[in-house]
């Protein structure tokens, strides 16, 4: 995770999702509790620390939504195989981290305003002469990618004048990046920014261009999921994530915990 040393030395903003214009309170009274739920194991977005507490980005954030709509917030953690159960039997009022959003979470529940994306990115060696991201700028270049991945098909599709080499894992494509045996690395946003500026890199390489979004492949936004029978609460959250952005906190807490600009 990110230190505050690095977060200060990297400042950014996120990107906004949503413009604040206008926004009205919610309709709800006033310290209105609700009980909310997220994966427990969804690092960065939410996780047992090694207190045991939960923590996480997602966390941060859905507690600083419900101080701004004045809501009475409980976070618990549960398996990500239990989530989505204790929303449909009534054991929880949101998720807040966890289930992808797709169809068939969709048609139990309601999501709001988006608060982060899942992208892509590009790193190569510090100095190294590569001006662009583009396929133009890396063409005739190696790219390391993980095998068998959404970002290996991409890639493949859509960096033909490149030379994509396959690893097994994470680790052997960062090794090859540091030692040199290829030109770029591609991947997650967040894999590749933990990796950029972890220990295992030794500061050796370093972010290229911005990020790359395909909804068809790799990226999705993530957002909360409500009980379908509550709009009120889906407004609630809506006004409460546009007044965190709108005050800074969303922007802190995304630093907080990713050191880069992830987009």
């Amino acid at each position: 995770m990110a230190n505050a040393q690095e977060t200060a030395l990297k400042p950014y903003d996120p990107p906004l999702f949503r413009t604040v214009s206008g926004a009205e309170p919610p309709a709800l009274p006033e310290g209105t509790t609700v009980r909310l739920v997220a994966d427990s194991n969804f690092a960065p977005f939410s996780f047992l620390s090694n207190s045991g507490a939960l923590a996480g980005l997602s966390v941060e954030l859905a507690f600083a939504a419900c101080e701004q709509a004045k809501l009475r917030c409980s976070i618990e953690a549960r398996p990500y195989g239990e989530i989505m159960e204790a929303l449909s039997r009534g054991e929880a009022d949101g998720v807040i981290a966890g289930p992808r959003l797709d169809e068939a979470n969709l048609a139990v529940a309601r999501m709001t305003r988006p608060y982060f994306r899942i992208m892509a990115r590009f790193a190569v060696k510090r100095g190294a002469e590569i001006l662009s991201a583009d396929s133009q700028g890396l063409s005739g270049r190696r790219i390391a990618v993980v095998k068998d991945t959404v970002h290996a098909n991409w890639l493949a599709a859509s960096y033909g004048g490149s030379e994509i080499v396959p690893f097994d894992d994470w680790a052997a494509a960062g090794a090859a990046l540091k030692a040199g045996e290829v030109d770029a690395l591609f991947g997650d946003n967040l894999a590749v920014i933990y990796w950029v500026t972890g220990e295992t890199s030794a500061s050796c390489c370093e972010l290229l261009d911005s990020a790359f979004s395909d909804f068809d492949s790799f990226s999705r936004n993530l957002a909360f999921l409500v009980r379908r029978d509550r709009p009120d609460l889906r407004a609630a959250f809506d006004y409460g994530l546009d007044m965190a952005q709108a005050s800074g906190a969303t922007s802190r807490i995304i630093r907080t915990y990713v050191p880069l600009n992830p987009w």
